[in-house]
């Protein structure tokens, strides 16, 4: 019954995914075409972010409340509805920054709230490898989502064909939310389970039951680590070569940077059927963080390449395996809540990064706040590999 269920979403799930990151960057590629004002589109990045920050507290509990396979479906047919609207705003032309602002601001409601109801869900069907090898697939999708979708968006943008591909998100949107009528019915009888505890866990009571829990706060702390220091990489190498009039080359280090996720969550959805090497792969992963973080000291473009790759790699093991080390050590009824937890910080942390080294950059050279990088880097894969070999971060 379980393994059904489980192949008969599969594959929907992962269109999902890629298409709801696809959309995304139609909206904002289409929208800056039109909006060209820098101060225009920093508006509209500003909506494409923000609800998330304002809304995670609401988001938590409508998860921890509410049926979550009804969810997906809803946030899938709202998916659907908004290719809908944007293909009307196209076709009537209409350049407005307040219709692009709200769309994008729905847009991150909905797929945020997806995103969590689908990562609270799943533990529920899945036993814990499918479970990884389920975030490894969604993983990869993203991924590969981020890679070929800007380069396809613009094309078709130049070619006047950009509605062909909102009208392909309509259908995929429309046929995983037909094929969600026929998924796990198993998990329904979760809403009325343990509902005093779910009702009465905040966002904020969400943060204090991590602190409590020790193997979740040493996941946390990977995460914030790992994260505060990749945030700022794509800004300081496009300063670099920008200073040094070679724009071109960050071209290069954004894709490797992709080639690189799509690596790790490959690598590590083969190595999800077996425990004791999907457990080796996040030990690895630490290795290879600080690896990829002495190569930053040597401001060489060619071991940039290497760095970003092997960085980009590992990072994307150390994700998928915390997500699943997350859903699999946290109850049932508390998981959206915990799960909106940690995408605060995920997503939070990301503009804290960015702030610092942009103001490092005031008042000492781009080479040295990349150095530091890696240093950072150098202790965050160190520790990853000294906690996951004590056992301490293990869903084994």
């Amino acid at each position: 019954m379980l393994k059904k269920l489980w192949q008969q979403f599969y594959l929907s799930a992962n269109l999902v995914t890629f298409t709801q990151i696809s959309f995304r960057l139609i909206i904002v590629l289409y929208a800056s075409s039109l909006l060209t004002d820098a101060k225009a589109i920093g508006t509209m990045m500003i909506f494409d972010t923000l609800p998330f920050l304002i809304l995670g507290p609401v988001i938590a509990k409508i998860v921890n409340h509410h049926n979550r396979k009804n969810l997906l479906k809803l946030t899938v047919f709202l998916d659907f509805l908004l290719t809908l609207v944007l293909l009307v705003i196209m076709r009537i032309n209409y350049q407005s920054l307040v219709a692009f602002a709200l769309l994008l601001a729905i847009n991150n409601v909905v797929t945020s709230t997806y995103q969590i109801a689908e990562s609270s869900f799943f533990p529920l069907i899945l036993d814990n490898m499918r479970l990884a090898k389920y975030n490894s697939a969604i993983f990869f999708s993203g991924s590969l989502a981020m890679i070929i979708a800007p380069n396809i968006s613009g094309l078709i943008q130049q070619t006047g064909l950009i509605s062909l591909l909102v009208v392909v998100s309509t259908g995929i949107f429309l046929l995983a939310f037909i094929n969600l009528f026929f998924v796990a019915e198993v998990a329904d009888d979760h809403a009325t389970e343990n509902r005093g505890m779910a009702s009465s866990y905040s966002l904020f009571r969400s943060f204090t039951y991590i602190f409590e829990d020790k193997k979740l706060l040493l996941a946390l702390v990977l995460l914030a680590l790992g994260n505060l220091f990749d945030a700022p990489m794509d800004t300081l190498m496009i300063t670099k070569y920008t200073e040094m009039a070679q724009l071109t080359k960050v071209g290069l280090i954004f894709s490797m940077a992709g080639i690189g996720s799509l690596v790790g969550s490959f690598l590590l959805s083969s190595f999800s059927n077996n425990k004791m090497y999907f457990q080796r792969m996040m030990f690895f992963s630490g290795i290879g963080i600080a690896f990829g973080g002495v190569l930053l000291f040597l401001n060489d473009y060619l071991l940039y390449l290497v760095a970003t790759f092997i960085l980009s790699c590992s990072m994307s093991i150390r994700t998928i395996y915390i997500i699943t080390f997350r859903q699999v050590n946290t109850p049932k009824e508390i998981l959206g809540s915990v799960n909106t937890a940690f995408k605060y910080i995920a997503f939070g942390i990301y503009p804290l990064g960015i702030w610092l080294a942009t103001y490092f950059q005031k008042l000492v050279a781009v080479n040295l706040i990349i150095a530091f990088s890696g240093f950072g880097f150098l202790l965050v894969g160190l520790l990853t590999a000294y906690l996951v070999g004590k056992e301490e971060v293990t869903i084994l």
